[in-house]
Order: C-alpha cells, then sequence, then structure tokens
C-alpha cells in the first residue's frame, strides 16, 4: 500500500480510504489511486489483513 501511495502522490491512510470505499475521498484523487492500484496490479495481502482484523476466514475439518 506504501507503494501505490507513493505512485498516486497520496498517504497510504488515503489509499486505505480508496480501497475500503470510505466517502470522504474527492473523486480525482480516488480515480488516480485506482488507476495506480490497476497499473501495478495490486492485491491485498492476506496474512497482512488477517492481523489487523485478527480474522484468517480459514476453517479447520476435522
Amino acid at each position: 500500500m506504501e507503494e501505490i501511495a507513493k505512485l498516486a502522490g497520496v498517504s497510504r491512510s488515503t489509499v486505505s480510504r480508496v480501497v475500503n470505499d470510505h466517502p470522504n475521498v474527492r473523486a480525482p484523487v480516488r480515480e488516480r489511486v485506482w488507476q495506480v492500484i490497476r497499473e501495478t496490479g495490486y492485491q491485498p495481502h492476506a496474512a497482512a489483513r488477517s492481523l489487523v482484523t485478527r480474522r484468517t476466514r480459514i476453517i479447520g475439518a476435522i
């Protein structure tokens, strides 16, 4: 996310707001961030996300 922010010329928190569809991001900024995301092929890191949310989305079976 830090690389996306650097390339788009915004902060990491702005990238986070765009990805999480927060309403308080101006349309031109939102589009610029999404353009960089598309160009770089950014994919959220599942393991990092699970550390933040404390949910792994993994089901164990016995």
